[in-house]
C-alpha cells in the first residue's frame, strides 16, 4: 500500500508540474514573452515529447525568438506524430476548440514574420525552414510586488524609527500621483536633518579589494589590513568575523566552494567577466553575479527567490533580446537550478530577479548594492534628499539627508544619477531615466532645460 501511494503521489505531482507548465507557457505566449514560454516548452517537451500544444506552442515561439534549430524540431515532431496519429495536421489533436482556433491565429501571425522561408512541404504539414535575418527582438518583463502594502509600510517604518522614535517618513501609494509609491514626510523636516539610515540587503563586490558582505573597503578595517578569509574555501575575503559569520549564515554556506565546486566554477567564470574592459560585459556579469547571490539566500531559507523577505515588495522591469535570452538567461537557470538545489528555478524566475536587480540597484564604485526602504525612493533631478556615506567606508552607512526643508506631506526625492546628471542636456536626462523606464516630473525636466 505504501509503494502505491508513493506511486499516485508521484504520477499527480508529474501532472500538476505538466499542468503548470502548460499555463505559463500558454500565459507568455499571450502577453508576448516568447523567449520565457520558449523555456517552459522546452523542459515541457523533456517531459511529454508528444504533447501536441506544447509542439505548436513551441513552433510559435521558436519563430518569434528565432531559434531555427528549435523550430526545425518541433516540426519534425509533428511530422511524426501526425503519421503515428493518422492526421494531415496536429491543431486537429488540440481537443480545447477555442485553444485550436488561438493557436491557428498565433501560427499564422508567426509564419507572416519577416523571415527568408525555403518551403518545403512532403507531408501535408508545414516543414518550412526559415533562415532569420539576425533582427533584434526586444521583449518586456514587468514585476510587481506581492506583498500586501501594509506590510511593506511597517518594514519601512522600522527602519525609520531606528533613526527616530517618531518616524519622520512613510510610505504612501497615492492614487493620483504620477509617481506611484513613494516616501513622504510625516512631519516638517529642516534642511540637513538625517531622516533614516537603511543598510542594503544584499550587495555584490566588484573586486577582492572590497568586503563580499558589505562593501567595506579592505584595509580600512582595523587589525585586519587584507581582510578575514572564509574559514573554508579561504576565497571571500571580508572586513570582519562578524561580516563573514552573516555571510555564512545567509548564502554562503551553500555556495562556497568546499561545498559547492560546481557554483564556484561558475562563479569565477563571471567574476573573469568583472576584470573586462566591456563595461556592458561588467555591469551584466555584476548583475548575474547579484541574481545569483539571491538564489543562494533562498536556498539557504528554503523558500523561493521571489518570496524572500524585502524582494517580495519591489518592483522591476527590465527588456531583453528574445532571441539570446534564451540561450544565455535559460542556461543560466539551469546552471543555477543544479548548483544552488533549485529544481523548478525557471527563466521567468531568473528574468524576474534580473528585472528587480537592474531597477532598484545602487552602483557604487565597489559594487552594487540593493536597498528596502531606500528603493521606494523615486526619482527628480532637482531632489530635496541624497543619500551620504556615513563614517564606515562601505554601503552600510548610507543615510538618506534632506537637502533643503521638507514640508509635512511633501514627497521625497533623490537623483538617481547624481554624478552624471549635473551638467548634461535635457535629453540626455531623459535618455538616462529612459534605462530605467520612469520620465521625471520635476521643474527642470517639465521646463525642459
Amino acid at each position: 500500500m505504501v509503494r502505491l501511494r508513493a506511486a499516485w503521489v508521484a504520477r499527480q505531482s508529474a501532472r500538476e508540474l505538466d499542468a503548470f507548465m502548460h499555463q505559463r507557457a500558454w500565459h507568455f505566449a499571450g502577453c508576448g514573452n516568447y523567449a520565457i514560454a520558449a523555456d517552459y516548452i522546452i523542459r515541457l517537451l523533456n517531459r511529454r515529447p508528444s504533447d501536441p500544444t506544447a509542439l505548436l506552442l513551441g513552433e510559435v515561439a521558436a519563430r518569434h525568438t528565432q531559434q531555427e534549430t528549435f523550430e526545425a524540431k518541433c516540426l519534425e515532431a509533428q511530422r511524426r506524430l501526425c503519421v503515428r496519429k493518422n492526421v494531415k495536421d496536429v491543431l486537429l489533436l488540440v481537443k480545447d476548440e477555442s485553444r485550436r482556433e488561438i493557436l491557428r491565429s498565433w501560427l499564422e501571425k508567426a509564419h507572416a514574420l519577416p523571415q527568408s522561408i525555403d518551403d518545403t512541404n512532403n507531408s501535408g504539414m508545414n516543414t518550412s525552414s526559415a533562415s532569420y535575418d539576425g533582427t533584434i527582438n526586444e521583449e518586456q518583463i514587468i514585476v510587481q510586488e506581492t506583498e500586501p502594502l501594509e506590510e511593506t509600510q511597517k518594514a519601512v517604518r522600522i527602519v525609520a524609527q531606528r533613526t527616530s522614535n517618531t518616524p519622520l517618513v512613510e510610505l504612501l501609494h497615492p492614487k493620483q500621483s504620477v509617481y506611484g509609491r513613494g516616501l513622504y514626510a510625516t512631519t516638517r523636516i529642516s534642511s540637513g536633518t538625517t531622516v533614516m539610515t537603511d543598510q542594503p540587503f544584499v550587495v555584490q563586490r566588484m573586486n577582492d579589494t572590497a568586503c563580499a558582505h558589505c562593501l567595506a573597503v579592505l584595509g580600512k578595517s582595523s587589525g585586519h589590513p587584507t581582510g578575514v578569509p572564509c574559514t573554508h574555501c579561504g576565497k571571500e575575503t571580508y572586513c570582519s568575523a562578524a561580516c563573514r559569520e552573516a555571510a555564512w549564515n545567509e548564502y554562503h554556506s551553500c555556495c562556497c566552494a568546499t561545498r559547492n565546486p560546481m557554483y564556484a566554477s561558475w562563479e569565477e567564470a563571471m567574476r573573469e567577466k568583472l576584470r573586462a574592459d566591456n563595461s556592458e560585459e561588467t555591469r551584466a556579469a555584476l548583475c548575474c553575479l547579484a541574481v545569483a547571490k539571491l538564489c543562494a539566500m533562498a536556498t539557504v531559507q528554503q523558500r523561493h527567490p521571489l518570496a524572500l523577505q524585502r524582494v517580495c515588495s519591489l518592483r522591476g522591469r527590465a527588456d531583453y533580446d528574445a532571441s539570446t535570452a534564451l540561450s544565455e538567461v535559460g542556461a543560466l537557470a539551469v546552471t543555477l537550478a543544479a548548483a544552488l538545489h533549485q529544481t523548478h528555478l525557471y527563466m521567468e524566475e531568473i528574468l524576474s530577479l534580473f528585472a528587480l536587480v537592474q531597477t532598484n540597484e545602487f552602483l557604487l564604485p565597489s559594487g552594487t548594492a540593493l536597498y528596502h526602504a531606500y528603493s521606494f525612493l523615486n526619482h527628480s533631478c532637482d531632489p530635496n534628499c541624497a543619500l551620504v556615506s556615513g563614517s564606515g567606508s562601505g554601503a552600510l552607512n548610507r543615510k538618506l539627508v534632506t537637502l533643503r526643508d521638507v514640508r509635512e506631506g511633501e514627497q521625497l526625492f533623490i537623483n538617481y544619477n547624481a554624478n552624471l546628471t549635473t551638467c548634461v542636456s535635457y535629453e540626455d536626462r531623459r535618455a538616462l531615466c529612459q534605462q530605467r523606464h520612469f520620465e521625471c516630473f520635476c521643474a527642470k525636466c517639465v521646463r525642459r532645460e
